[in-house]
């Protein structure tokens, strides 16, 4: 059986021929074996990379969407603000008008009430004379 062994032939437990030592060959096993599982967890963890890659798009394009939709919201925020601020603008105009409407009214008032009190003096002065 050494004679064999120098040659490089072998013989393991269940009797079988073997050309390499059968401590390598249990070692071959056992590398072929990490190596599967290697490759089953790295399988899993490309399908995790995978799935995140998907998820994140899926995020950035939500994103997105909500950032043009905020976008479009400020836009017509600031929209109403100068329609808000055109329309006070033309109230306070519409104010001033008023205002200068009623000071010349009032100013009309004035000078009819003193016509009307003017003239109720003359009445009033020819019928005193008149008697």
């Amino acid at each position: 059986m050494e004679e064999l062994q120098k040659v490089g032939v072998f013989i393991d437990e269940i009797y079988t021929v073997r050309v390499e030592h059968p401590n390598i060959s249990s070692s071959k096993v056992m590398f072929k074996e990490e190596c599967f599982n290697y490759i089953k967890a790295f399988s899993i963890f490309k399908k995790f990379v995978f799935d995140y890659c998907n998820i994140s798009e899926t995020f950035a394009k939500d994103v997105d969407k909500e950032k043009l939709r905020a976008i479009g919201t400020q836009n017509q925020l600031k929209t109403a603000f100068i329609q808000r601020q055109n329309q006070q603008q033309v109230y306070q105009y519409e104010i001033f008008e008023q205002t200068v409407e009623l000071e010349r009214l009032k100013g009309e008032l004035q000078f009819l009430q003193r016509i009307e009190t003017e003239q109720h003096e003359i009445i009033n002065n020819f019928f005193v004379n008149q008697y």
